[in-house]
């Protein structure tokens, strides 16, 4: 007692020091006390526990099951109850959104499980929408019908719509959710939408730019500046993502003329006061202007040498900086690799930048890389084609090298077949790393087309058409053809059918059946043909293939009382048995919508085997694309040529000669161009009896899209130049003189130079293709028949 008196004595400090000792000198109480700051809890005494729970009974269950409900609780019968516990349950059961209340009740026995279940949505309605379809706005949110209903959920989608409404310039868009109750817990959804008055662009301007000025660059963005003119346009509101687009715009601008050090520093739309407009302001950094120095090739392939590439690299030594053209160099020396059968070189730019003197070198660096198989292909979208039609395109199978340039070739025949609206290749990992599997993505498009035709012309005259085509026979690739035309010349019907793979082999066949009644040219004549065509091709090459063909048809020409004398030259019944075959080749980068390659065709037709008839038709045709100013612009140059001789001592009866205009030469009426014969009865004194021979060419430069590629709407400038004629003499018919024969009927045919020009306006329209050819004749004879509009129409099924 004396040492312990002594401590307290002595203060706080000593009584620590001998709190220590007695510790160290018992190690069990030592042990007891690290336990106990170790574990505050386990020195605290235990909660006492509670009841055994004897039963749960859940309560307030429409559609949720209750061993549902207790399948979710923390806690169960048997246990002793736990507030713990408890309360976990009750966070389980918010959790799993089926509930929009939960209540749990305790009388010491019973545990009673007290829920709200929420609301089914039975459907939901937009209300108020204009600017955004129906079918846009079910697609952003996220409720559907027949899932649980929860404000959560609700709101989320409130503000999928406020943020849908304002990438379409809608930034005063309100929308408030509103609930109708029907039977059995289920609710009717309803977002009342308040879409106000949509927000425009007031004005763009550009800060920093020294080069181009600012009406320049914003030529270049997809946003506008809102105009009352602009009614068609969609681009004249705010939306963050086109801000974004148009920043990768500007800067794709400014490189590609040569300002490497080129960059956006900011993009910033505010919104003025009275929220009606955004003022959108693009701070730019130009910097200097670089230069392309040197171009060098590198090939560690011995088969590559960089001579023979270089002329493939579009990069002058000397010119203006272009990032397009490393990437257009990459493409030239990837297809010149892949056709020389090093389907895996790899070409690596390296970019050099001399900041000095503001150049840059490029190396590019072709490596053989390793070599990789198609594992497998799979086929996506495809929901009525079958798989073969697709597959039998592909100049690849499962197991081959795997090749670029046939894949690409692959994409090009598969878009050539005209049933996919969109095909897509991509190049994913297989099983191992020498292994790939390529997935074909297509989205169909309709196939069959109900169309109707129609024409005008400076004479007041109306064509026709009515045709039923499906180019896709129940999936199977077949083409069929039922079409019917009436006008004012003629009353046609033909049935035509198509397998292009025929007993699955690379082999085509089909038949052609077809009637037609004719007063051509309201002349003094009708003629009644009817006749059918056995046909079937074959490929020679990847480009090219040759197409054979029989003919047998059945001419009845019944002159008009009074006919002219050409007319009844051609009087009476002929039968016309004849072969003939096409060779064709084709190398357009894509048939619907070309900007490379050309186009050759050449056929011939002897009639003599059988029939009554005997002559030689041939006739050529060719097309050449090719981008000009730039990849905007694509020009187009084609010709058409023919001629048709008699053999035997035959000439050539009326209906078998050249009858060009129309379609083919555009700015002139149907058989508008070529001889004529003159100072007839009827008909302005004069009947078109066709040519013997012809020769026309035509030149198209395909304009830039001024619309959204949305709206559908392509221009084109045209000039089409030719001539057609020669008659080789017909007996009884003299040729006019320079005074038009001087009163008597006559043959007029000079083989004339004649040349139009105009525009060709394409609408793919919702209820089918618009095509619209505003043609002027610059150069004709006096009595050749002009069509200053001509006008089609139809719709896809």
């Amino acid at each position: 007692m004396s040492l312990i008196a002594l401590l307290f004595a002595r203060g706080k400090r000593a009584a620590l020091i001998l709190a220590c000792g007695v510790v160290l000198a018992s190690p069990a109480l030592g042990q007891a006390l690290n336990q106990q700051y170790a574990n505050p809890a386990a020195a605290a005494p235990a909660e006492a526990p509670g009841p055994v729970i004897q039963s749960i009974v859940v309560r307030g269950t429409q559609r949720v099951e209750p061993a549902t409900v207790l399948s979710y609780l923390t806690i169960h019968q048997g246990d002793r109850y736990n507030e713990q516990q408890a309360d976990a349950s009750l966070k389980t059961l918010f959790a799993t959104g089926l509930f929009a209340d939960v209540k749990f009740g305790w009388d010491g026995q019973t545990l009673t499980v007290n829920v709200v279940e929420n609301p089914i949505i039975n459907r939901i309605v937009f209300e108020g929408e204009s600017k955004v379809s129906e079918k846009d706005l079910t697609k952003e949110v996220q409720l559907k019908p027949r899932t649980v209903f929860t404000r959560a959920k609700v709101q989320a989608d409130v503000a999928r719509i406020i943020e849908l409404y304002r990438r379409n310039g809608k930034f005063a868009a309100t929308v408030d959710p509103q609930v109708i109750q029907r039977p059995q817990n289920r609710i009717d959804l309803i977002f009342s939408i308040n879409e106000g008055p949509t927000t425009g662009v007031a004005r763009i301007s550009f800060i920093g730019n020294k080069v181009f000025d600012d009406d320049t660059l914003k030529s270049q963005i997809a946003t506008e500046e809102t105009e009352w003119w602009k009614f068609l346009s969609s681009n004249d509101n705010y939306d963050p993502d086109r801000l974004t687009f148009d920043r990768q715009q500007v800067r794709r601008f400014y490189i590609k003329r040569g300002y490497a050090d080129f960059k956006v520093v900011s993009a910033v739309a505010e919104l003025s006061p009275d929220r009606e407009n955004f003022y959108i302001t693009f701070t730019v950094d130009e910097g200097p202007i670089y230069h392309f120095s040197k171009v060098e090739i590198k090939s560690n392939i011995k088969e590559l040498t960089p001579a023979a590439l270089r002329p493939l690299v579009p990069i002058v030594d000397g010119s203006v900086y272009n990032a397009e053209l490393i990437d257009k160099g990459i493409d030239a020396l990837t297809n010149a690799a892949g056709t020389k059968g090093y389907a895996f070189a790899e070409i690596h730019p390296r970019v050099k930048r001399n900041r000095d003197n503001h150049t840059i070198d490029v190396i590019f660096n072709i490596e053989q890389g390793p070599r990789v198989y198609v594992e497998k292909i799979n086929i996506e979208g495809n929901t009525r084609t079958l798989d073969k039609v697709i597959r039998r395109e592909f100049r690849l199978v499962e197991g081959d090298a795997f090749n670029r340039v046939l894949v690409d070739r692959s994409r090009t025949r598969i878009r050539a077949l005209g049933y996919f609206k969109t095909v897509d290749i991509k190049q994913e990992p297989g099983s191992r790393p020498d292994r790939t599997v390529l997935d074909v993505k297509v989205q169909e498009q309709a196939t069959g087309s109900l169309s109707l035709g129609a024409g005008y012309s400076s004479t007041s005259s109306f064509v026709g058409q009515f045709s039923y085509t499906q180019t896709n026979l129940f999936g199977r690739g077949q083409s069929l053809q039922a079409s019917i035309q009436l006008s004012y010349i003629s009353k046609q019907f033909q049935l035509s059918f198509t397998e292009p793979y025929f007993l699955d082999h690379q082999l085509s066949a089909g038949f052609d059946l077809y009637k037609v009644l004719s007063n051509f040219d309201q002349a003094d004549y009708e003629i009644d043909s009817t006749g059918g065509t056995l046909r079937m091709g074959f490929p020679t090459s990847e480009y090219a293939s040759v197409g054979l063909r029989y003919t047998y048809r059945v001419d009845r020409v019944r002159p008009y009382s009074g006919a002219p004398t050409a007319i009844l030259l051609s009087a009476g019944t002929a039968s016309t048995s004849s072969f003939g075959y096409t060779y064709a080749y084709n190398t357009l980068d894509d048939l619907l919508k070309p900007r490379h390659g050309v186009t050759f065709s050449f056929s011939q037709d002897i009639a003599g085997f059988g029939g009554s008839l005997k002559y030689l038709r041939s006739t050529t045709s060719g097309s050449w694309y090719h981008p000009v100013f730039n990849d905007d612009f694509v020009g187009k140059l084609s010709f058409q040529g023919g001629y048709i001789q008699g053999y035997g001592g035959q000439h050539v009866r009326l209906n078998e000669r050249f009858f060009k205009g129309g379609d083919d030469f555009r700015g002139f009426n149907l058989a508008g161009v070529g001889p004529r014969e003159l100072n007839v009865q009827g008909q302005g004194g004069q009947n078109a009896i066709g040519g013997e021979a012809f020769l026309i060419g035509s030149a198209e430069l395909r304009l830039p899209d001024f619309l959204p590629s949305d709206y559908g709407i392509s221009l084109s400038l045209f000039s089409d130049f030719g001539t057609v004629g020669h008659i080789a003499g017909d007996a009884g018919i003299m040729r006019c003189g320079n005074n038009r024969g001087g009163g008597a009927p006559c043959i007029k045919d000079n083989m004339a130079f004649r040349a139009s020009g105009g525009l060709a306006i394409g609408w793919k329209s919702p209820f089918g293709p618009v095509e619209i050819d505003i043609g002027v004749p610059f150069i004709k004879e006096d009595y050749d028949k002009s069509q200053i509009i001509r006008f089609s129409a139809g719709t896809g099924l």
